[in-house]
């Protein structure tokens, strides 16, 4: 594989053959992660299902409760944006 130069604003592009590997396209959110004085390139997983688990509630919560609550905030956030 070629080597990259780095830009004056250290930007790199990623080959063709690694971007179709990992399914990268214009606007895919990618990570640059250091492991051992190696730099990782990792596609970002921005499902919804990814986040499963990363906040623990301090109360119980009803899947209800939640649904009711998404569809507030997102009737509140269409009248404002109809003001």
């Amino acid at each position: 594989m070629a080597a990259q130069t780095a830009s004056s604003k250290g930007q790199v592009t990623i080959p063709v053959a690694i971007r179709r590997k990992l399914g990268i396209e214009a606007g895919t959110p990618i990570r640059f992660v250091e492991r051992d004085g190696l730099v990782v390139l990792e596609k970002v997983d921005s499902s919804l299902r990814s986040l499963c688990g990363i906040v623990k509630a301090r109360v119980p919560i009803q899947l209800d409760e939640v649904d009711e609550r998404i569809a507030q905030s997102v009737a509140d956030k269409l009248a404002d944006a109809s003001r």
